[in-house]
């Protein structure tokens, strides 16, 4: 549908509405409507403010609409077009007849910001909008400005916005996604403290049920005739617990057949395709559930279960969730029940040892062991009746006698050797002894002698079956591993210490990738550290080093680096079994994946660092959007005022359309400091001789109300910085700590030599060495510790709105990183801040500072000739214009292989001025480096608005380069030419 009113003449043709030539579509309808009918009027007798404003709004590319007047009179662009379903019929209505839909909530706010005369933004507004004859909540974030007139009094609305609903949705789902996590990160660690697997399940159980608002939750086992048998679980209160064993059958086909393959099966009314009989619903009494079949080495062997007592529908994404926590809890009971097997292994020789020194106790009469007290020479005095019982001679047989007419013919030693040795050093004696029994056969003691006054005592333990003691604790590890094989993710293995050789199930095998064939032939501890990620190693063989030294038990965790190219995780414990002399002979061990658990701890964080990049995006659009339509208003006034002769007004709009651009190239500085890629020019800097020259201005800027004091002293180092970004930053940090003392108080700049160990240097992530301490103190307010932990967040402030960037402790931030220093706040409330900058100490002598000052006369060339090379023609003939005025002869080139051809001829090249990044595959250092090789001493001045350390790198440039970063002034730039040919 047509405007109200069209007709034929293009309202262009006529004299004072140039203004609405272009805009597209909506252009062309503005220019045929016959507005003399319309209560705008005629546009040529529109206010000055509405007729710039129209078009400003035409040429924008970004959606933009006017409402003008009293009644809000809608006009608008191409852009905009898209966001309305009554176009054409809109243009030129009321707002309240054209957007009935969003009047309530626009109408308010454009009637506050007309009051106010003060533009407005608002991010992620919720507008309910009829689209297809349908309401919609939709999200948009949009600015008002109001359109004053020459008076300054505000007569319409600019308006200009985007519509974020997508973002805000995927936002309301990254939240949902993000609790989903914390619900599961939290429930491992949970299941992490628990040593019973059956208060594992129970903790899932519950912690799912309450979660999700289900009725029951549970685990069972199947046993090998398919019978289900529940184990631990939670119930809500409207079901009973399962506790009775079920067949399978009973299920059905369908849902026996997706355990055995280990699909997940869930239904949400008793009708469903997939729900159990009738029959096995009133059994268990649910009329909706989901079951996950938990499979170990291709076998069923249990399950977990959700059931509600009435029909309820189950989303992907808590269908995606009972998995996850199924597949994750049921590895935590596969690991603690691992460690119940070695706890039990654990008491089982605890007990042996514990009955052994039991017996040792026992009285004289009732003693297994061979007690006996003898004279100095050997000769027994008395013996116990073990004796008897384990060699069958009496005690008439050995009284008087000394043991040596028992030994056994192979045994060394005797016992006049075995006295005299205990007589001269006065110290217990032990060894064995095979001792005869009356039937003729041997049997193996421990004894243990002790010299006490003139008497011997004596004590034989036969150990005779302890010689068999390890094969029983192999057999029992054999158990062990039989008992953990079929536990998916766990491997169980034994290390034999002294053969350098590996006992393994198949899930050992499959956990460090090794084939049938290479376990069958040995597996040896080089071919296990082969497997080990090469960061991983050192803990690894400090932990191998610690077994073979100390016998003691342990476990770590650590990254295998698989054959095929992938990493996982293992969580391993290692139980170290001794052979009968005490030392440490085989490893018992036993190693559980944990890859999912890491890389669910990795999503988590790559979540956390995609809402930052989503923060840091949004405040960048927000403030370039707000420069760039100050810069663009004001050339577009510029414009309208030449064409109407009017030149008075041009050095203010001038001066708008600089400042605009300066806090734009400050705003890029800021974000490249942020990110460590803005270029530096690093110099050997005296920090003191800084200070001193920047005192006054500092003073200047804190203000009468806060005393200022330096204390540097004759003896600081000399640091390798961009002098000009450190004046920046500490001009910042002063300006921060006035802020920080609305009432007043007193700023400190100080510095100190210091020397980071290795320690200290660990701690802030930056080599050992000497550094340049620079401290700004205040005595302020002060900042909480969760500031503090934000504080170098780009765009966090605590400032009003409108107050700052949030960018400036963030581009300190990376100056002083990218300067391979270090930056520390130490803050308490209301008791002041401490800012540290450490810098590396420059060996050397600092070179003094010198800087031109802006706005100095620049001396005119002498006829000197100066190569130009950027790929951007704006920039290229802005620089070559400054030369012609300055009086040089300029040759300007796009491409790096164009320059190349210029320095290769014979021409007369006084200074080469090239970009950094250019086309073509030559960059502007390897011009400038193709350039030395025919012209060794030709001066380079590099321009760039960001610089790869690889092109021109954080350290000093050659003598006679030099670097200008974009954008800059012309002044700057003429200065550092003249000065770079001068040889300065």
């Amino acid at each position: 549908m047509a405007p109200e009113n069209p007709k034929t003449d293009p309202a262009s043709s006529r004299a004072g509405v140039r203004f609405l030539d272009g805009g597209g579509a909506v252009g062309a309808l503005l220019r045929d409507f016959d507005w003399a009918a319309h209560p705008l009027g005629p546009p040529q007798d529109w206010p000055a403010a509405l007729k710039l404003s129209v078009g400003l709004c035409l040429r924008s590319s970004f959606p933009t609409a006017i409402y003008w007047g009293p009644d809000f009179r809608l006009l608008y662009n191409d852009a905009w077009t898209v966001l309305a379903d009554n176009h054409p019929w809109a243009l030129g209505r009321p707002a309240a007849e054209a957007r009935p839909d969003v009047w309530p909530v626009l109408g308010a706010q454009f009637r506050e910001t007309l009051a106010a005369a003060e533009g407005i933004s608002h991010v992620a507004q919720r507008l309910m909008m009829v689209r297809g004859g349908v309401p919609t909540e939709t999200f948009w974030s949009y600015n008002s400005s109001p359109i004053l007139d020459e008076d300054g009094v505000a007569h319409g609305i600019l308006n200009q916005g985007l519509e974020v609903t997508a973002q805000v949705l995927n936002e309301r789902a990254l939240i949902a996604a993000k609790t989903e996590r914390d619900f599961v990160l939290d429930l491992v660690e949970r299941q992490r403290v628990e040593r019973d697997s059956d208060d594992v399940m129970h903790l899932t159980a519950e912690a799912l049920g309450r979660y999700l608002g289900v009725d029951r939750t549970g685990f069972f086992d199947v046993t090998p005739d398919h019978i289900v048998q529940y184990r631990a679980g939670w119930v809500g209160g409207a079901l009973s617990p399962l506790t009775r064993p079920i067949p399978a059958a009973v299920f059905g086909a369908r849902w026996d057949a997706a355990m055995r393959t280990g699909e997940t099966i869930s239904f949400c009314t008793p009708n469903d395709r997939d729900a159990p009989p009738a029959d096995a619903l009133a059994l268990v009494g649910s009329k909706a559930g989901v079951t996950v079949p938990l499979l170990r080495g291709g076998e069923w062997q249990g399950g977990f279960y959700l059931s509600h007592a009435e029909p309820r529908d189950w989303t992907r994404n808590e269908i995606a969730l009972i998995e996850e926590v199924a597949e994750l809890s049921w590895d935590a009971v596969a690991r603690v029940r691992a460690v119940e097997q070695l706890r039990a292994l654990n008491a089982n020789l605890a007990g042996e040892v514990a009955a052994r020194t039991a017996e040792r106790d026992r009285l004289w009469e009732v003693s297994e062991d061979l007690l006996g007290i003898a004279t100095r020479d050997g000769r027994w005095l008395a013996v116990n009746p073990a004796w008897e019982r384990a060699l069958g001679w009496s005690a008439e047989h050995i009284l008087g006698r000394d043991s040596q007419w028992l030994r056994h013919p192979e045994d060394t030693g005797g016992s006049a050797a075995e006295i005299a040795r205990i007589a001269a050093t006065g110290r217990t004696h032990r060894l064995e002894k095979r001792l005869r029994t009356q039937a003729g056969d041997y049997r193996t003691f421990a004894w243990q002698t002790t010299l006490f006054g003139d008497r011997l005592y004596s004590n034989a333990r036969d150990i005779t079956e302890e010689r068999r003691q390890h094969q029983e604790l192999l057999a029992a590890e054999t158990r062990t591993r039989m008992v953990l094989q079929a536990m998916d993710g766990v491997g169980v293995w034994t290390y034999d210490l002294a053969n350098d050789r590996f006992e393994s199930d198949s899930e050992f095998a499959a956990l460090y990738g090794f084939s049938p064939e290479h376990v069958a032939r040995g597996v040896t501890l080089a071919d296990v550290m082969g497997r080990i990620h090469p960061d991983d190693l050192p803990s690894m063989q400090a932990t191998i080093a610690h077994v073979r030294a100390t016998g003691g038990d342990g476990a770590n965790e650590y990254r295998l680096q698989l054959p095929d190219g992938s990493v996982r995780w293992i969580m391993a414990r290692n139980h170290v079994l001794r052979d009968p002399g005490g030392k440490p002979g085989k490893v018992v061990g036993v190693g559980v994946d944990v890859t999912r658990q890491r890389e669910l701890e990795e999503r988590l964080r790559q979540s956390q660092k995609m809402e930052a990049v989503g923060q840091l995006t949004g405040g960048l659009a927000h403030d370039f959007n707000n420069l760039l339509t100050g810069i663009s208003g004001a050339l577009e006034l510029m414009q309208l005022r030449l064409n109407q002769g009017r030149m008075d007004d041009l050095p203010r709009y001038i001066g708008a359309a600089q400042s605009g651009a300066a806090r734009a190239a400050a705003l890029t500085h800021r974000l490249l400091a942020f990110s460590r890629r803005q270029p530096l020019d690093p110099r050997p800097t005296d920090v003191a001789k800084l200070i001193a020259g920047m005192e006054d201005l500092v003073r200047g800027t804190l203000g009468p109300s806060i005393a200022l004091e330096v204390s540097t002293g004759a003896d600081s180092w000399p640091i390798l910085a961009d002098a000009n970004q450190l004046e920046n930053a500490l001009l910042n940090l002063c300006i921060n700590a006035r802020d920080a003392m609305p009432d007043g108080g007193t700023v400190t700049i100080a510095t100190h030599n210091v020397v980071l160990d290795a320690t200290a240097a660990s701690e802030r992530d930056v080599p050992p060495g000497p550094y340049l301490s620079l401290n700004v103190a205040d005595t302020g307010t002060g900042m909480s510790q969760e500031v503090i932990a934000r504080a170098f967040d780009p765009f966090f402030t605590t400032k009003p709105m409108g107050q700052g960037t949030g960018l400036g402790l963030s581009m300190i931030y990376g100056f002083v990183r990218q300067s391979g220093g270090h930056v520390q706040i130490d803050s308490a409330r209301d008791r002041g801040t401490t800012m540290t900058l450490l810098l590396p100490r420059h060996i050397g002598e600092a070179a003094d500072l010198i800087a031109a000052g802006a706005g100095a006369a620049i001396p005119a060339g002498a006829g000197e000739t100066v190569l130009v090379v950027d790929d951007e023609p704006t920039v290229r003939m802005l620089v070559m214009e400054l030369l012609g005025e300055l009086g040089y002869l300029a040759i300007e080139t796009e491409t790096g292989e164009q320059a190349l051809k210029v320095l290769e001829s014979r021409a007369r090249i006084d200074l080469l001025i090239t970009d950094v990044g250019l086309p073509g595959g030559m960059n502007g250092r390897q011009v400038a480096d193709a350039a030395r090789t025919h012209r060794p001493d030709l001066p380079v001045l590099f321009i760039t608005g960001f610089a790869e350390n690889a092109v021109v790198g954080d350290g000093p440039l050659e003598p006679g380069m030099a670097l200008i970063v974009k954008p800059f002034a012309m002044d700057t730039l003429a200065a550092r030419i003249r000065a770079m040919l001068a040889g300065a």
